[in-house]
């Protein structure tokens, strides 16, 4: 009668992370000392909110720098849709250019819009900064976005992509290894997606541009293909959060231009609670550029 009761437990972890859409890394840490005897299991799940925290940062435009991810969501049918495929907070990203100017792929192609439109189309809008970006690897990346202006959007790209949101959650019934989820997502991916064609690229989606556009710039967001990224990967490559894909360097949050009715919510009954900006807590920055 064990029998039964062992494969209860042997499963049971696995199926409600399947069932759930939930990625998790377990893992050994090392002993606080070096007179510790053994180290302990820790257990990171991957988080769905655009707050790692109950900390919220709200800002405004004089806190963003050229080359900041803008992840945004609406209220919308679709919006809600790629949410729903893909468990996450988020549906689209975009890359701040710097003097309020936005450069992101939609349905009618891949544009460069204020910083007012983009936050007027969204119900939530935040920002996350690659570290150390260079004020030439930004300008790099302005320039990638004005030359591909007007492409076409990536279409078939999205149609291949709905079925590889479900499927890569197979990935996921292994928490103990971050390299066999990272291997198996990969091995799907190049089975389920197609690889981009080079130079001769005249498509694009929105996570798909924006990691194009880094990779252009010489500062790669990850080695995985650009078609293979949803706006929730680039998502979880925030510090403290657990990545699918595995990142050149960890997104750091620097706050809300909109919160959103969620977090709104959240404010309200006391779950949430306000942070300061990063200007607020180094008086002497001076925003505006990478490195500033």
């Amino acid at each position: 009668m064990a029998k039964p009761a062992a494969y209860r437990r042997h499963f049971l972890l696995p199926s409600l992370l399947l069932l759930t859409a939930c990625t998790l890394d377990i893992a050994r840490t090392p002993p606080d000392t070096a007179e510790a005897e053994s180290s302990t299991w820790a257990i990171r799940f991957q988080r769905q909110s655009s707050l790692l925290t109950n900390t919220l940062v709200e800002i405004d435009e004089t806190e963003l720098q050229a080359g900041d991810l803008l992840f945004s969501s609406s209220v919308g049918i679709a919006s809600l849709g790629i949410r729903a495929f893909s468990a996450s907070s988020v549906s689209h990203v975009a890359v701040y250019l710097g003097d309020e100017e936005v450069a992101e792929a939609t349905g009618a192609g891949v544009q460069i819009v204020s910083l007012r439109q983009a936050m007027q189309h969204s119900d939530k809008l935040f920002a996350l900064r690659v570290p150390d970006l260079t004020s030439q690897q930004a300008a790099e990346i302005k320039a990638f976005a004005y030359r591909i202006t007007n492409s076409r959007y990536n279409f078939r790209g999205i149609v291949k992509f709905i079925p590889f949101m479900l499927t890569k959650q197979i990935c996921s019934l292994n928490p103990f290894s971050a390299n066999f989820r990272q291997q198996c997502i990969h091995g799907l991916a190049q089975a389920q997606l197609s690889k981009r064609e080079g130079d001769e690229k005249r498509v694009w989606f929105c996570s798909e541009f924006v990691t194009d556009a880094f990779a252009k710039a010489g500062r790669p967001l990850t080695l995985a293909e650009p078609g293979w990224i949803a706006p929730s990967d680039l998502l979880h490559m925030r510090e403290g959060d657990v990545a699918a894909f595995k990142p050149e360097a960890r997104l750091r949050y620097v706050g809300h231009l909109k919160p959103g009715i969620y977090i709104n919510a959240r404010r309200l009954v006391g779950l949430t609670q306000q942070g300061q900006p990063e200007s607020a807590r180094s008086p002497g920055r001076i925003s505006g550029g990478p490195g500033s």
